[in-house]
C-alpha cells in the first residue's frame, strides 16, 4: 500500500480513535441538532426536513438534507443527488460527475449556488457541471426542481438543481465550529489520501451579524483501467480502393464489423482538490436581510494515461484465420502488414501516454437583500460566476510500425479486446517512431447577473401574492487551442534510430499497477503491463513550445495556435417575469397553486477564425468571422396542488415551457479533425434553442412526519432539439473525415415516464430491533417516442440520447442513539451517450448498478466515527457501439473505503 502525502498521519489518526473508543463508545448518547450539523445528528430528523420542503413546494420537487447526505458515502454534490427520484448519474473514473435530470442530458440542467449560476468547467466550453469539484459538505439542502415556474432562471429542460449551502442563522444563531477528518483508501490505486473539512459559525452585534466559513482539502489517487475498442467498421475487402464491397466473411449478405483501433488504457490521476465557502449575513431587523456570499474550488489534476495501442488500418485481414461471430460482429481478427503503405502507416503498435496536468477552478460572488414593508417583499441581487480550465496536454508516443502480424480476439464473456503482439510489449524491440505533441487548451466562463424581485402578499381573497421581477444575464465564453508536435523517424537513419532507443531504454518504465487487477476481462493471462512512456520521455525528446513563433510555417504567423478551434461565444439575456399564487377551496378540499410567465430575450454573439488554404504550398490564410442571431421566447407555467385530505393526501397537477440553450462549443465557429478516428466536428452558430412542454400528474400520501409515499406520471414534449449528423470532408492531402454537425431536429420527441418513491421509518412497530429501521426507494421509468436518430451503419432507431428507460435507487438503514448504518443501491437501464461518436458509431452506456454502504458510532454527544465504502460489490462499467458484441469499453475503477471522525465544538 503506498500513501500521499500526510495520508499515513491521517489515516494513522483515524484508526487509532477507532481503537481508543471500543470500550466506551456504547455508552455515548447523542441529543438531537439541527441539520447543519456536520455531525451525525439523526437519519430521521433529516428525513422528517426532506419530507417537508417536498409537502411544502409549489412545485414538483425532491430534496434531500445535511444530515441524510452525511449517512452516504458522498463525497461530491452529485453522488448525493443520485439518490433522488428520476436522477441518473454518470461518472468519470469512478466519482460522481454529472446528472441526468428524468432522461435529459446533463447539459439541459440548470444548477443554481443559492441561486447563482454554477458554470461548467468541461474542457472544449459546455454547460454541463463538474459536480466532482464541489463538496458534499457545504450542503445544507439540495433540491432538484422538475416543473417550472415564471420566477425561475430558464435554462432546466431536465430539471433545475438547487444547491443551498450552510448560514449562519440556520441554527438559531449557535457558535459552533464542527469538521471531519478520514483517510481514503483506493483499492486498484492501492493509496490511502487525506480528505478535511472545517466549519466555523458565529454571530455578533447582539445577534443581528452572523458569519460562517467552511473550507475542504482532498488529495485523491485514483485509477482507472480500460479494455477498449476505439471504434466498429465495416471494410472494404482490399483495404485500398474505396467502394468496394465490404467484407461479409459469413456470407450472410450483411458486411461485417471489424475493431477499429483495439487498446488498453491506465489512468492515473493525481488531484488536489481545495474549497472555501463564506457567507455575511445582516439581520438588524425582522424586515430586512442583506448578505454577501461566495464560494471557490481549485482542482489541480496530475494526469498519466498509459496506452497499449494497435493501429489496424495499416493492416490488410488475414480471412483464412478471421472469424465472424453473433451480430454480423468479428470474434477473432488476424491481420497482416500491408507493405504496400508508407512505413507511418502500416501495421503496428504504439505505446502512448497522455501526460500533463488540468486544472479547474470557479468561483461564485453574490450581494443581495430580502427587504419586508408590510406586505410587499423586495429582493434584489446581482452575482458573478466565473469558471476556467486549463488542459495541458502533452502525448509522449512510441510506435512500432511494419509490424508482421496482429491477434485480436474478442471470443470471451465480456467480449474484452484480447490483444496478441508478435513482439514483446514490455521491450523496446522494433521501436521506430518517437513523437511527443503538446495540446494546450484555455476555456473561460464568466457570467454577470443583476435581477430585482417584488412580491405583494393578500390577506384575504382568491390571490395569496402577485410577484414580479426582472433580470439581465451576461455570458461570456472563450476558448484558445494551441498543438505543436516533435517527432523523430528511425526508418532510414541509423543515428535516429539509435536515439530513439536511447531515449525509450533509458527513461520509459513499466507503470506500478497490474492492468485490470480489479474487475473481469474475461479472460486469462494477456498483457498486465506494458511500456509507459513517462514525462521524462517527453523530456529527453523536448516538449515542443506551442507559444513560441517560427515553429509552424502553416500559419502565417508562424505560431502554433489552432485557429479553427479558437473561439468566443456571447449570450445576453434580459428577462421579465409576472407570477400569481393563489388559493381556494373546492367543498372540503384546498387548493393552492402558482401561475405566471417569463419571457426572455437573448442575443448570441460568437466569433472565431476561417482558416484558406493558399496555392503553392502558402501558408495558409487566417481570417476572423463573427455571426449573431437573437430570439425571444415565452414560457408560461401553471402549477396546482389539492389537499384531498389535509396534511395527508396531496394532489399535483402542472404545466410549463421550458427551454434550454446549445453548448457554447456547438455554437462556435470552429472545425476540428481527429487524424487518428478520420472523423471531425464543427460548429453551428445558426442553432436554436431546445424548448419543451412539460407536464407532471402526481399524488403525495404523508404518513407520518418521516414517511411518505408518491408517484407521478410526466410529459415531456421536446421541439429544436439538437441532433448530431455528419457530411464528409477531404482534404489537401486527399484524405477523407466524417465531420459531426449539430443541427436543431425537425421532429418533435416525447418522453413518458412515471416516478414512484417512497420512505418509511418503522418506528411505529414497537419490536426493538425494528423500530430503528427504515427504508428509501424510487423507482423511474421513461419511454421516448418521435426521435429519428439512427445507427450510421445499421439504420437501426436510436433512443433519445441520455435517457435510461428504467432507474431505482433503494437504502435501508438501521439507527440507534450509539450506532448506524446505512446500504444504498443504485441502478440505471442502458442509455445511449451520442448517436455519432467516434467512427460514426452511436455510444451506448449499459445498464450500471453501484453498492454504497455506511457505518457511523457515536462516541460522544458531538463526536461519531464513521466507515464508508463505494462500490462494494466491484462494479464494471461498460459501453457499446448498438450491439453487446461490440463493446467499446470495458472499465474497472475498484471499490473507495474512506474512515475517520466528525465532530462539533
Amino acid at each position: 500500500m503506498k500513501f500521499s502525502r500526510n495520508g499515513a498521519l491521517v489515516s494513522s489518526a483515524a484508526m487509532a480513535v477507532f481503537l481508543l473508543s471500543a470500550g466506551t463508545a456504547t455508552a455515548q448518547q447523542q441529543d438531537a441538532a439541527s441539520d447543519s450539523d456536520i455531525v451525525v445528528t439523526g437519519i430521521r430528523s433529516s428525513l422528517q426536513g426532506a419530507l417537508n420542503a417536498k409537502r411544502n413546494a409549489p412545485q414538483v420537487l425532491d430534496a434531500i438534507s445535511a444530515e441524510d447526505i452525511s449517512k452516504f458515502p458522498d463525497k461530491n454534490i452529485g453522488e448525493a443527488l443520485q439518490r433522488v427520484t428520476g436522477v441518473q448519474l454518470s461518472r468519470a473514473d469512478g466519482e460522481g460527475a454529472g446528472v441526468t435530470i428524468r432522461g435529459a442530458d446533463p447539459s439541459l440542467n440548470r444548477v443554481e449556488i443559492n441561486g447563482t449560476t454554477a458554470l461548467s468547467t468541461t474542457v472544449g466550453g459546455g454547460r454541463d457541471v463538474d459536480f466532482r469539484d464541489l463538496p458534499s459538505e457545504f450542503v445544507n439542502r439540495l433540491e432538484v426542481v422538475k416543473s417550472a415556474t415564471a420566477d425561475m432562471t430558464e435554462g432546466g429542460v431536465g430539471g433545475t438543481v438547487r444547491v443551498i449551502t450552510r448560514r449562519p442563522f440556520d441554527n438559531g444563531g449557535k457558535t459552533y465550529v464542527a469538521g471531519s477528518a478520514q483517510a481514503i483508501y483506493s483499492d486498484i490505486a492501492d493509496y490511502m489520501d487525506p480528505r478535511v473539512a472545517l466549519i466555523a459559525s458565529d454571530t455578533f452585534a447582539d445577534g443581528k451579524l452572523g458569519v460562517l466559513v467552511s473550507g475542504t482539502f482532498e488529495n485523491r489517487n485514483v485509477e482507472s483501467h480500460q479494455a477498449r475498442t476505439t471504434g466498429w467498421v465495416r471494410l472494404d475487402s482490399d483495404r485500398t480502393t474505396p467502394g468496394l464491397q465490404a467484407y461479409d466473411l459469413n456470407e450472410d449478405g450483411a458486411a461485417d464489423f471489424f475493431p477499429d483501433i483495439p487498446r488498453y488504457v491506465i489512468n492515473r490521476l493525481e488531484t488536489r482538490r481545495y474549497a472555501l465557502n463564506g457567507i455575511l449575513e445582516w439581520r438588524p431587523s425582522d424586515d430586512l436581510t442583506a448578505y454577501m456570499e461566495g464560494n471557490w474550488t481549485r482542482s489541480n489534476q496530475s494526469v498519466t494515461s498509459q496506452f497499449l495501442q494497435t493501429g489496424t488500418s495499416g493492416g490488410l485481414v488475414d480471412v483464412a484465420n478471421t472469424v465472424v461471430g453473433p451480430d454480423n460482429t468479428v470474434t477473432h481478427l488476424e491481420m497482416i502488414n500491408n507493405p504496400a503503405l508508407a512505413q507511418t502507416s502500416q501495421l503496428g503498435v504504439s505505446y502512448r501516454n497522455i501526460l500533463g496536468d488540468i486544472r479547474r477552478t470557479t468561483y461564485n460572488l453574490a450581494v443581495g437583500a430580502d427587504w419586508t414593508s408590510g406586505n410587499l417583499k423586495l429582493s434584489p441581487k446581482i452575482s458573478y460566476s466565473k469558471a476556467q480550465a486549463y488542459n495541458n496536454e502533452i502525448n509522449a508516443t512510441a510506435a512500432v510500425t511494419g509490424m508482421s502480424r496482429l491477434i485480436v480476439d474478442y471470443d470471451n464473456p465480456q467480449q474484452a479486446p484480447q490483444i496478441i503482439l508478435p513482439n514483446d510489449p514490455t521491450t523496446i524491440a522494433g521501436i521506430n517512431q518517437l513523437t511527443v505533441l503538446r495540446r494546450p487548451r484555455y476555456d473561460d466562463q464568466a457570467e454577470k447577473m443583476a435581477k430585482l424581485d417584488a412580491e405583494y402578499t393578500f390577506d384575504t381573497g382568491f390571490l395569496t401574492s402577485i410577484k414580479v421581477g426582472g433580470q439581465y444575464r451576461d455570458l461570456t465564453v472563450k476558448s484558445r487551442f494551441f498543438s505543436r508536435t516533435t517527432t523523430l523517424n528511425g526508418f532510414s537513419d541509423p543515428a535516429v534510430q539509435s536515439q530513439i532507443s536511447a531515449i525509450v531504454a533509458g527513461n520509459a518504465g513499466l507503470g506500478t499497477s497490474p492492468f485490470f487487477n480489479t474487475g473481469n476481462l474475461g479472460f486469462d493471462g494477456g498483457y498486465t503491463g506494458w511500456l509507459n512512456m513517462t514525462q521524462a520521455v517527453a523530456d529527453a525528446v523536448g516538449v515542443p513550445d506551442p507559444f513560441a513563433p517560427g515553429g509552424c510555417p502553416a500559419n502565417a504567423d508562424g505560431t502554433c495556435q489552432v485557429f479553427t478551434d479558437t473561439w468566443e461565444v456571447g449570450e445576453r439575456n434580459i428577462a421579465g417575469y409576472a407570477q400569481a399564487s393563489f388559493a381556494f377551496d373546492v367543498g372540503s378540499v384546498a387548493v393552492s397553486g402558482v401561475a405566471g410567465a417569463r419571457v426572455v430575450n437573448t442575443q448570441v454573439d460568437t466569433s472565431g477564425f476561417l482558416r484558406t488554404a493558399q496555392p503553392g504550398g502558402q501558408p495558409a490564410l487566417i481570417s476572423p468571422v463573427a455571426f449573431d442571431s437573437k430570439n425571444t421566447e415565452f414560457l408560461p407555467s401553471i402549477n396546482l396542488k389539492a389537499e384531498l385530505i389535509p396534511n395527508t393526501l396531496m394532489a399535483r397537477l402542472t404545466a410549463s415551457e421550458v427551454m434550454a440553450r446549445p453548448l457554447p462549443q456547438q455554437l462556435a465557429p470552429r472545425f476540428t479533425l481527429d487524424v487518428v478516428g478520420l472523423s471531425g466536428s464543427r460548429g453551428n452558430p445558426a442553432l436554436q434553442p431546445f424548448r419543451a412542454r412539460q407536464y407532471d400528474a402526481g399524488l403525495e400520501y404523508y404518513i407520518n412526519k418521516t414517511s411518505f409515499a408518491s408517484v407521478t406520471y410526466f410529459r415531456k414534449e421536446i421541439g429544436s432539439f439538437i441532433q448530431n449528423t455528419t457530411e464528409p470532408f477531404t482534404d489537401a492531402n486527399g484524405v477523407t473525415y466524417a465531420i459531426t454537425v449539430p443541427s436543431n431536429g425537425t421532429q418533435k420527441v416525447t418522453i413518458n415516464g412515471i416516478e414512484a418513491g417512497a420512505q418509511v421509518a418503522f418506528d411505529f412497530i414497537n419490536i426493538p430491533v425494528v423500530k430503528h429501521m427504515g427504508v428509501i426507494a424510487n423507482f423511474t421509468y421513461s419511454k421516448d417516442s418521435g426521435y429519428e436518430g439512427t445507427d450510421f451503419f445499421t439504420g437501426d432507431s436510436l433512443p433519445f440520447q441520455g435517457l435510461s428507460r428504467k432507474s431505482y435507487n433503494i437504502s435501508a438503514y438501521y439507527e440507534d442513539d450509539v450506532f448506524s448504518i446505512r446500504g444504498a443501491y443504485n441502478w440505471r437501464s442502458k442509455y445511449l451517450i451520442t448517436a455519432v461518436g467516434r467512427g460514426n458509431n452511436p455510444e451506448f452506456g449499459e445498464a450500471y448498478g453501484q453498492l454504497d454502504a455506511s457505518l457511523n458510532l457515536n462516541l460522544m454527544k458531538d463526536v461519531s466515527l464513521f466507515l464508508e465504502g463505494v462500490n462494494l460489490l466491484d462494479a464494471t462499467r461498460k459501453e457499446n457501439a448498438n450491439s453487446i458484441y461490440r463493446r467499446t469499453i470495458i472499465e474497472t475503477f475498484g471499490r473507495r473505503v474512506y474512515g475517520g471522525i466528525r465532530f462539533k465544538l
